[in-house]
């Protein structure tokens, strides 16, 4: 045998007879077409393991969370604008995740909104709401932007015009 014509001493090898055999190539096409349904059919039908929101029994958190904006309130005039929005967009983003069960807490707000977009239980005028309320929120944390008492009134208002609007509408199951 000579070393450079390998490949074509096999070639000259004989197939064995049963791969000859149509009924031995239908099945293995039949095995593989099996066998990649069969793995689709798991990866597809195998339940991801989503977390299932906890539904709190009990009284709605609507007068906890009120009861905590009016002790800030009363210690609003000790506080400075800063250590202010971060209380009040705490308390509401808190409010938000009793009540809706968003994920709202570790959420930037552009996050939140987004995914409060698809949400029935929050109308657009309320997204709205929520959108310039945060906005102020996060232009006071992070811009470091000065807010004047009128608009460290409207913080504390706007959270609790909110939260009792939220109240008055029953919660969807």
């Amino acid at each position: 045998m000579n070393r450079t014509n390998v490949i074509e001493d096999l070639t000259l090898l004989p197939l064995p007879p049963w791969w000859l055999n149509p009924w031995v190539i239908a099945g293995t096409i039949l095995l593989v077409a099996a066998s990649v349904t069969a793995l689709f059919l798991l990866i597809r039908l195998i339940p991801r393991r989503l977390p299932v929101p906890v539904v709190p029994m009990g009284p709605p958190p609507d007068g906890e969370f009120l009861r905590r904006l009016a002790a800030l309130r009363a210690r609003r005039d000790s506080l400075a604008a800063y250590p202010l929005a971060i209380e009040v967009s705490e308390i509401l983003r808190g409010y938000l995740e009793a009540r809706y069960h968003f994920h709202i807490l570790y959420q930037t707000t552009r996050e939140f909104l987004g995914t409060s977009a698809n949400r029935p239980e929050l109308t657009e005028n309320r997204r709205q709401v929520l959108a310039r309320f945060l906005g102020l929120c996060d232009d006071v944390k992070f811009a470091r932007h000065p807010a004047t008492v009128a608009e460290q009134d409207a913080l504390l208002d706007t959270a609790e015009a909110f939260i009792r609007e939220s109240a008055a509408v029953p919660t969807a199951p």
